[in-house]
């Protein structure tokens, strides 16, 4: 499969093409009248990263990954990638991106039964303690409005019946 475009490019502006660019929105002339250039205007980039990630694979498949040769656009310059895969391992204001996942033999069960044995060491414990201080913070209130609330309520701590 070749793109004759998207290689073009890449011969033509290298790593530049497969970024974004920031450009001045052009003056708009109607009639006398000519409006300034107002805002910034983002342009999509020449080389797509959908055409990008083909051609890498291609590279790799035909043993070019590591150097690109101009003339020919024949391979794949490595620091390309970073270009590409700019924000894989990032997070931003619109959610935050998760790295991949590791393959089914990194991500195996006994590291995961492992972690969670860490994770439940100490949870007993942990749960004692927060049910106590939730009980001593309990402090039965003996107002006359307080038991009168809680006789209205119907609950049995309001003594007297």
């Amino acid at each position: 499969m070749t793109m004759r475009a998207a290689l073009r490019h890449l011969c033509q502006h290298g790593v530049e093409a497969l970024t974004p660019t920031k450009k001045m929105s052009k003056a708009v002339t109607v009639g006398s009248y000519v409006a300034k250039p107002s805002r910034v205007v983002w342009h999509r980039p020449l080389v797509s990263k959908r055409v990008g990630n083909d051609l890498r694979k291609e590279a790799i498949r035909q043993g070019t990954y590591g150097s690109f040769d101009t003339t020919t656009g024949v391979g794949w310059e490595p620091s390309w990638d970073l270009v590409l895969h700019s924000n894989r391992h990032q997070s931003s204001r619109i959610g935050n991106i998760q790295p991949s996942k590791k393959t089914a033999k990194e991500r195996s069960r006994e590291d995961r039964a492992l972690k969670l044995e860490e994770n439940l060491a100490g949870q007993a414990q942990a749960m004692e303690d927060y049910y106590a201080d939730k009980e001593k913070a309990k402090v039965l209130d003996n107002s006359f409005e307080a038991r009168y609330k809680r006789m209205m309520r119907g609950g049995a701590a309001g003594g007297g019946r």
